[in-house]
């Protein structure tokens, strides 16, 4: 009798297992079965996703990782601005966020020393800052792509309310109209081509690139065409320069580690600047013969 219930326990033991198996095997062959009927091209674009996601993670956590290295201690005074913004982070405010508000002002402060002291114009100091934010969203030939094809579709929309002899606002809703059918356009022609995909970005870059051509063509009415393209080429210089300032590593790095030294630099350089009375750079060619030695 010990033998025959031995016999039977063991029996049921293997059946038990026999079954833990083939349920995992059958928990598995979905898988597997999904895997085989994709095809090759599939798998790849797969794959490239996983790559894309895991550099998407290394890319938004080292930041964090960098910020997380250095010690603050205890409060002095002097670490205020380390405090908050640990306590931001920590209360789920993004560091690129911290990063962006942080480097605004510097990039504005840029755009106020590269005119007063250089002599580049543009359209006043929140335009070219607000365009340097779109173009680190979209890259700065994406960037100059979309404001190209903006300003094209806006003047010839204006060549088509003008024969219509509309009012002004009607006219600049039809503009909008016609801005945002193109953009559209762009961006879906973008997804195909691939060199300079704007198809995912967001409405503000949009925007602040149709402000932009709005300015050009405000100025065009009021003054000249020349001045419309001097403004305008001037304000993309100024937003690239803000583009590449706030697009290097380093400089985001230690915008986040030493945020007082950011907010120092940003008075400093603006109380110079304000009381700077000495002659553009530009300007020197020009009253060149008018300059005594």
């Amino acid at each position: 009798m010990k033998q025959v219930f031995l016999i039977v326990v063991m029996g049921l033991l293997g059946i038990f297992t026999v079954t833990k198996k083939a349920d995992a095997i059958v928990d598995e062959v979905p898988i597997l079965v999904e895997s085989e009927s994709m095809g090759p091209d599939e798998l790849i674009e797969e794959k490239k996703l996983n790559i894309t996601e895991m550099e998407n993670e290394k890319s938004t956590y080292r930041l964090e990782e960098v910020l997380e290295k250095q010690e603050v201690g205890k409060w002095n005074g002097l670490n205020t601005m380390k405090k908050i913004v640990r306590l931001a982070i920590e209360r789920g405010v993004s560091t690129n966020m911290i990063v962006l508000l942080l480097l605004l002002p510097a990039v504005a402060t840029l755009v106020s020393f590269l005119h007063y002291v250089l002599g580049l114009r543009g359209y006043g100091i929140f335009t070219p800052t607000m365009v340097a934010v779109t173009f680190l969203n979209t890259g700065i030939g994406g960037g100059l792509l979309l404001f190209a094809s903006i300003l094209l579709i806006s003047l010839f929309s204006r060549l088509v309310t003008k024969k219509l002899r509309l009012h002004f606002w009607p006219g600049r809703s039809m503009n909008l109209l016609f801005i945002s059918l193109g953009t559209f356009f762009l961006m879906m022609v973008s997804s195909f081509l691939g060199l300079f995909d704007i198809s995912k970005i967001s409405i503000f870059p949009v925007l602040f690139m149709i402000m932009l051509a709005e300015d050009f063509v405000r100025t065009q009415l009021v003054k000249s065409k020349k001045e419309a393209k001097r403004l305008t080429i001037g304000t993309l210089i100024l937003s690239i320069f803000g583009a590449i300032i706030m697009n290097i590593r380093l400089v985001q790095e230690l915008s986040l580690l030493y945020p007082e030294m950011v907010i120092l630099f940003v008075l400093v350089i603006n109380l110079w600047v304000g009381n700077y009375g000495g002659m553009r750079l530009i300007e020197i060619g020009r009253f060149k013969k008018a300059i005594r030695n």
